[in-house]
């Protein structure tokens, strides 16, 4: 009995550790990018709301400097000297439905008012409605950058950074993270409080980035 009882606690911890393992293992730049965007990581998240679409990608600082340069590979001291220039800070996007949006628009009656007062809202003004959850903490926007490019775009789509209160980077080292919700005022609908989350759990299983 006290044999069985010791080969089934070495079975579960080996399965435990190549849990651990498949969770922090090293991939590729390509396959990083790959493990980021796929929804079903946690670090993508769609949500509807009040008739309108709504997604977030959290961006790890490794991702947001590949997608600057748009290479996987870039050489080590230039990468190193873009994550530096990432760092301090969380990086969101977030993207609104354009089509959904631009729908209940114009169920409100005067479509070029409204329209107007959505570029003008888009560009000065969102981002005081848009704040970051952590823990007990509530923490403003710090850089909303909109993408004026919306024209052929399915999507209003915003870049966004986060300081903590202190100006520190909010930090994602700590063992157990805490989980992260970005908190969306809709102000030119009036549709309310949006709550997106990703899971520090989620964050934490971002797997390690292969040496450049």
């Amino acid at each position: 009995m006290r044999r069985m009882r010791k080969i089934y606690v070495y079975i579960i911890f080996l399965f435990t550790a190549n849990v651990l393992a498949s969770c922090n293992h090293a991939v590729s730049p390509s396959e990083y990018v790959k493990y980021v965007e796929k929804a079903q990581n946690g670090l993508r998240i769609n949500k509807q709301f009040k008739g309108v679409e709504y997604s977030l990608q959290y961006e790890p600082v490794a991702y947001c400097v590949m997608m600057e340069k748009r290479s996987f590979n870039i050489p080590h001291d230039e990468f190193k000297e873009e994550y530096n220039r990432f760092s301090g800070m969380e990086h969101y996007v977030l993207r609104i439905d354009k089509s959904k949006m631009d729908s209940l628009v114009n169920k409100l009656g005067d479509t070029s008012t409204y329209k107007k007062g959505i570029t003008e809202y888009f560009d000065f003004k969102i981002q005081k409605d848009i704040a970051l959850i952590k823990g007990q903490d509530t923490i403003p926007c710090s850089i909303c950058q909109f993408d004026g490019n919306t024209g052929i775009s399915e999507y209003y789509t915003f870049s966004l950074g986060f300081f903590d209160k202190s100006g520190k980077e909010v930090s994602t080292n700590k063992s157990e993270l805490e989980d992260r919700v970005i908190e969306f005022e809709n102000k030119t609908l009036n549709t309310g409080k949006i709550n997106l989350v990703v899971t520090g759990k989620d964050i934490k299983n971002i797997p390690v980035l292969k040496t450049m």
